[in-house]
């Protein structure tokens, strides 16, 4: 992914995680199982794509996942996927602005 390390310096991102579709890792920064979380994030973008064109949705780009202490978004960028997790409520809400804009570019 071209903005990887830009992506993966937002004070408000604790860890970030690329993986290409099949869940293999290709990078990651921060506290997590890198290549735990790159699979499950790939396996987890694969069944939410087909529940989304069984829906009528189109192809799946971004889905985000918000617990009581970590939240995550996860995004497909052509063959690659990308995992960004951060603190939920406003700083979960400053990632998915700041995402939107470095995926575009």
């Amino acid at each position: 992914m071209k903005n990887f390390d830009v992506v993966a310096k937002f004070p408000e991102v604790s860890a970030a995680v690329v993986s290409d579709s099949s869940g293999a890792i290709l990078e990651w920064s921060g506290d997590i199982d890198g290549e735990a979380a790159g699979a499950v994030h790939s396996f987890s973008m694969q069944s939410l794509a087909q529940a989304g064109e069984l829906l009528g949705l189109g192809g799946l780009e971004r889905a985000s996942i918000v617990g009581p202490t970590k939240a995550c978004v996860i995004a497909v960028q052509g063959d690659e996927v990308l995992g960004v997790y951060s603190l939920p409520g406003k700083a979960f809400s400053a990632v998915e602005k700041k995402l939107d804009v470095a995926l575009r570019h």
